[in-house]
C-alpha cells in the first residue's frame, strides 16, 4: 500500500533496512523520533504495523547514528482527563498558542474534525509543533509543553472532551481542561495583563524612589540654586 493514500498507512517490511516502504514515511520518521520515543504514540501517527520492539531498536539505530539521546518514556502517557493536565496558566497560555497555530484563523470545524491522511496530519503536527518551539523557545530550552502534550490535547478536541473558547477580549482561542474553576478567563489576557501590571508596578516603584531622591535637602538646594 501506498503510504500517501489517503488512508496514509505506512506499512513496514520486516526484511529491509528501513522501517518504512515508502521514503517520506522515512523522512517522517526521522523528525518523530527527535519528538517522542513512545512506541505506541508512534504506532498511531504512522499507522505503522511493526511492532513496538522492532520501532525501539529502529530508534536505537537512529539515535546512535545521529548521536542522539535515547529517552525510553515510561508509564502510559499523559491523558487529557487528569486534574493535573494543563492546570497552570501559562500552560494554557502556550497551549492557545498552539491551538491557533493548527487550527490557523478559521479554527476547528467540520473540514478538521475528521483527518483521513494520516501523513499529512502527521506534518502537520510536526511543523505546528516545531513552529511553536521555535518561537517560545531557545534552542536548549525544554518547551512547557511536550509533544505528546499537544497531541493528548489534539485528542482531547476531537473526542469533545475539552470545551474551546473564544475571547471576546483578544480573539484568542483557548482550551478549559478537566478541574479547572467553572469561572472561564482568557490565558492570553491573563498572561499579558499580569504583565502590564508587574511593568506599572516597577515604574511605580522607580518613580516613588525618584521623587524620595529630589525631596532631599541637597537636591532642594541645588534646585533652588
Amino acid at each position: 500500500m501506498n503510504a500517501n493514500t489517503i488512508t496514509g498507512k505506512a506499512l513496514a517490511t520486516k526484511n529491509r533496512l528501513y522501517l518504512f516502504d515508502d521514503p517520506r514515511w522515512e523522512e517522517r520518521f526521522e523528525v518523530l523520533i527527535r519528538l517522542t520515543q513512545r512506541t505506541q504514540l508512534i504506532q498511531e501517527l504512522t499507522g505503522t504495523d511493526a511492532t513496538g520492539e522492532r520501532i525501539k531498536s529502529y530508534i536505537d539505530k537512529r539515535m546512535a547514528d545521529i548521536g542522539g539521546e535515547i529517552q525510553r518514556p515510561r508509564g502510559v502517557g499523559q491523558r487529557y482527563t487528569s486534574k493535573g493536565f494543563l492546570s497552570k496558566t501559562i500552560e494554557k497560555y502556550e497551549a492557545s498558542y498552539l491551538l491557533n497555530l493548527h487550527f490557523g484563523a478559521l479554527g476547528p470545524g467540520p473540514s478538521a474534525a475528521v483527518e483521513t491522511n494520516l501523513g499529512a496530519a502527521l506534518d502537520r503536527r510536526m511543523a505546528v509543533y516545531l513552529r511553536y518551539r521555535a518561537d517560545m523557545y531557545d534552542r536548549d530550552e525544554e518547551p512547557r509543553i511536550s509533544f505528546e502534550t499537544y497531541i493528548t490535547m489534539l485528542d482531547a478536541i476531537k473526542n469533545h472532551a475539552m470545551p474551546i473558547h473564544n475571547c471576546k477580549n483578544c480573539s484568542s482561542r483557548y482550551l478549559w481542561t478537566t478541574g479547572t474553576a467553572a469561572h472561564y478567563s482568557c490565558p492570553v489576557c491573563s498572561i499579558h495583563s499580569h504583565d502590564v501590571k508587574a511593568a506599572k508596578k516597577k515604574l511605580d516603584a522607580l518613580m516613588s524612589q525618584r521623587r524620595k531622591t529630589t525631596d532631599t535637602p541637597a537636591v532642594k538646594k541645588v534646585a533652588n540654586g
